[in-house]
């Protein structure tokens, strides 16, 4: 994705005081990009970093320096409905079923059905239609 401003004066001149990245929260998000969760970048020098391969992954949101004055119990979108934009347990439950995808384990879908059967994670694993639901959709759509 492009950073698309013609230079580096931030939108709202003074109003922008950084940028923080909003990761898209979803079983297809890749690792790498769900770490980036929350991320924060102040340096008007240039522009935010890349490390999206696609534009619906996640994207550089502006803040002000009251931004986060309006965070308590606030919430954004994902796969399994409104969750704190903390990412809460939702982004935890997709670091460790990613990690199970992506990790050089042979046996990937063992690995993720493993991770999805954890009682940790039943109620999050309920709403995306159960443990092998979730192996099928990551191991057998090409998702990786």
């Amino acid at each position: 994705m492009q950073y698309s401003a013609r230079d580096q004066d931030w939108p709202g001149g003074d109003i922008v005081t950084h940028f923080r990245f909003c990761t898209t929260m979803q079983l297809r998000t890749p690792l790498e990009v769900l770490k980036r969760h929350n991320d924060t970048y102040w340096d008007r020098s240039a522009p935010p970093p890349v490390f999206i391969t696609e534009p619906w992954q996640g994207i550089w949101v502006p803040c002000t320096r009251l931004s986060g004055l309006f965070e308590n119990g606030a919430t954004m979108a994902s796969e399994i409905g409104q969750i704190p934009i903390s990412g809460g347990d939702f982004l935890r439950f997709l670091l460790i079923i990613r990690e199970a995808l992506e990790g050089l384990g042979c046996d990937k879908r063992d690995a993720v059905l493993s991770a999805a059967k954890s009682e940790s994670w039943a109620p999050i694993v309920q709403k995306l239609g159960g443990p092998e639901m979730v192996a099928n959709r990551l191991c057998s759509s090409g998702v990786l």
